[in-house]
C-alpha cells in the first residue's frame, strides 16, 4: 500500500490562509508557540494540519486578551496554571466592564444635554472620559457592590456634581501650590477639607479603598496626570490635612 506524502504549507500560505502576518507567525515560533512540521530542502518552515490546529488556538486565545507568555502557559495544560490565569484574566475583563458601564453612563447623560441645548463643548466631552476612566485597581466584590450603591444613592445628578466638583478642586489645589500659599494657611485647609470630604464620599469612609487609591495612583502616574495630579500636589494636600487636624490612610 503506498503511503500518502502529507501536505504542507509554506509560511506564505499560512499566513494567506490564516489572516496572521509571516512576521507574526516567526513570533509566535521565537516565543515556543507554533512550531514548523518541517523544513524543506531549501530551508523554508513547513507548516501541517497540527501547525494550523494550533495556531487557531493561539488566535482564540489572543482575542480573549490573554498575553502571549500567558498563551504559552495556557499550551502547557497544567489545571493549576490555567485557573490562576483565568481569575486573572476574569478580575481584568469585570473591572474594564464596570470602567465601561460608567462610561457609557456619563456618555449618556452629556449627550441628553447635548440634545437638550443642540451644542456640544468638545472640552466638556474629552473631560467627561477622562473623569471616567478608572483606575487599575483590584477592588473586591463587596466593594464593587459599595459602589454601585452609592452610586444609586447619589443619583445621575448627584453623580454628574461629583464629577464636576473633582477637576475644579484639583484645580484650585493646584493654583494654591503654584502661588506658594503655605499648607498651613486657613485657605489651604479649607480646600484640603473638601478634598477629605469628597473621598469620603466616594470610598464611603472604607480605609482600604482609600489605601488601593492611593497606591494605584502612585503606580500609575500617566493615570495620576490624566486627572491633573502628581505627587507634589498630593504632598501639598497631606500637609494641608495634617494641618487641619484631618489624615486619609496611608
Amino acid at each position: 500500500m503506498t503511503k500518502s506524502t502529507p501536505s504542507y504549507l509554506r509560511i506564505g500560505e499560512l499566513a494567506a490562509r490564516s489572516g496572521v502576518s509571516a512576521k507574526a507567525l516567526r513570533l509566535y515560533e521565537q516565543r515556543g508557540l507554533l512550531q514548523p512540521a518541517a523544513h524543506s530542502a531549501a530551508g523554508y518552515r513547513l507548516y501541517g494540519s497540527a501547525a494550523l490546529a494550533r495556531l487557531g488556538q493561539i488566535l482564540l486565545l489572543r482575542r480573549a486578551g490573554f498575553s502571549l507568555a500567558q498563551i504559552g502557559r495556557l499550551l502547557a495544560r497544567d489545571p493549576g496554571v490555567a485557573a490562576h490565569l483565568l481569575r486573572e484574566r476574569i478580575a481584568v475583563l469585570e473591572r474594564e466592564c464596570s470602567e465601561r458601564q460608567q462610561t457609557l453612563l456619563a456618555l449618556r447623560r452629556l449627550q441628553h444635554g447635548v440634545v437638550s441645548s443642540s451644542t456640544l463643548d468638545l472640552d466638556e466631552l474629552v473631560e467627561t472620559i477622562a473623569m471616567t476612566t478608572q483606575l487599575n485597581v483590584e477592588w473586591t466584590a463587596q466593594q464593587r457592590a459599595d459602589f454601585a450603591r452609592r452610586a444609586e444613592q447619589l443619583g445621575a445628578a448627584g453623580l454628574a456634581e461629583a464629577q464636576q466638583l473633582w477637576p475644579e478642586l484639583i484645580a484650585q489645589v493646584r493654583a494654591a501650590l503654584e502661588a506658594g500659599v503655605p499648607a498651613e494657611a486657613p485657605a489651604a485647609q479649607a480646600l484640603a477639607q473638601r478634598w477629605y470630604a469628597l473621598v469620603q464620599a466616594f470610598t464611603g469612609g472604607d480605609a482600604e479603598v482609600t489605601r488601593k487609591l492611593g497606591r494605584a495612583y502612585q503606580a500609575q502616574p500617566q493615570a495620576m496626570a490624566a486627572q491633573g495630579l502628581d505627587p507634589a500636589l498630593f504632598a501639598y494636600v497631606g500637609a494641608a490635612l495634617r494641618a487641619a487636624g484631618l489624615s486619609l490612610p496611608a
